[in-house]
């Protein structure tokens, strides 16, 4: 057990540093100030690998070390990288944010992104996540709900009707979860492709390897035909589900073929003022920014404006869709994976 316990411990070093670095994807160079933005990566990045190090393979205390450090990071955007907070990139590390942070929580600072702020995500990945999320919760009231209601002995054969309905309710509860939160992807950013939405945010938030009360329907098995004649918008919202859309697994509307891009604009000022506080957990941090005098602000974005089919619509920076894949893939999905083969030992 202690031997798995190091050998995973180290795979989560390596997967976290490699996390801090995906941050960096925005280039200092766009950051209306570029040394203290990589100055503050840095020492992030360098306290990170401490903190986990430090652990000795205790799964809390990594998960721990990694809020903090997202802490810091959106601090770093803060104080010199504000002018990139509308960003996809920004946009997707708060999402990365919420996946391997369980205390995470809202208000964070410049998310969501303001409607028609200046250089923001063609994807509202913003909504995206509290859609999942709100989901995620909806799913449990639904599942507690079920449980709450159970008044007779269903292991009585005599009862087993009753059972049989109590299962049905508890399918209903899991299909209109997790079609709340894959639909999504599809219903607010229709013509970006679904895996840079967050069509794969369910199978983060409901991990299949963890214990839960929705093995019924693991990863993407309850794409089966099972799901379909349970998911209907009215009966879903009569479950507690307050999404706008529930597809049903047959049923999706065609993918999107965009890659991830920023609109137009130029954020000119700190959107919080010189000078922001905030909260996470029991911490308050006050962040003053920094570079708002600086010509780069000015060249941050470097093509004009083009009109998609949808509108969603946007300027594609020089590498907004190869970064945003970058932070999708290397890091999300394999932080993530990592902290719960920890956090499960």
């Amino acid at each position: 057990m202690l031997s798995k316990l190091l050998l995973a411990s180290s795979a989560v070093l390596a997967v976290l540093s490699s996390s801090a670095n995906a941050q960096t994807n925005i280039t200092d160079k766009a950051c209306a100030s570029s040394s203290d933005f990589s100055s503050c990566n840095r020492d992030v990045a360098d306290k990170w690998s401490s903190c986990v190090r430090n652990c000795n393979g205790n799964g809390n205390c990594i998960v721990d070390c990694g809020c903090d450090s997202h802490t810091r990071y959106i601090n770093c955007m803060a104080e010199s990288c504000w002018n990139q907070v509308y960003s996809c990139k920004y946009q997707l590390f708060i999402q990365q944010y919420f996946a391997v942070c369980p205390s995470a929580h809202e208000p964070i600072p410049f998310w969501p992104a303001p409607d028609n702020a200046p250089n923001r995500c063609s994807c509202d990945i913003a909504k995206v996540v509290e859609t999942t999320l709100a989901s995620r919760k909806e799913q449990v009231n639904c599942m507690k709900n079920v449980t709450d209601n159970i008044s007779t002995d269903i292991s009585d054969l005599s009862n087993l009707s009753n059972g049989l309905d109590i299962a049905g309710r508890a399918s209903d509860c899991a299909c209109c979860g997790a079609s709340a939160s894959i639909s999504a992807s599809w219903d607010i950013c229709p013509h970006t492709k679904p895996r840079l939405a967050g069509a794969d945010m369910w199978d983060v938030f409901f991990p299949s390897s963890l214990p839960n009360l929705y093995t019924s329907v693991p990863d993407w098995a309850w794409s089966s035909s099972s799901c379909d004649s349970k998911i209907d918008s009215g009966k879903c919202k009569g479950l507690g589900f307050t999404a706008d859309k529930f597809f049903k697994p047959g049923d999706y509307p065609k993918n999107g073929t965009s890659a991830l891009s920023e609109v137009a604009g130029t954020v000119s000022a700190p959107p919080s003022g010189t000078v922001l506080t905030w909260s996470q957990a029991s911490s308050t941090y006050t962040v003053t920014a920094t570079g708002y005098d600086r010509k780069a602000v000015a060249s941050q974005s470097e093509s004009a404006a083009t009109a998609t089919g949808d509108n969603e619509a946007a300027a594609q920076t020089s590498d907004s869709a190869a970064g945003a894949v970058g932070v999708r893939n290397g890091g999300l999905g394999a932080v993530v994976g990592a902290v719960f083969a920890v956090v499960m030992l």
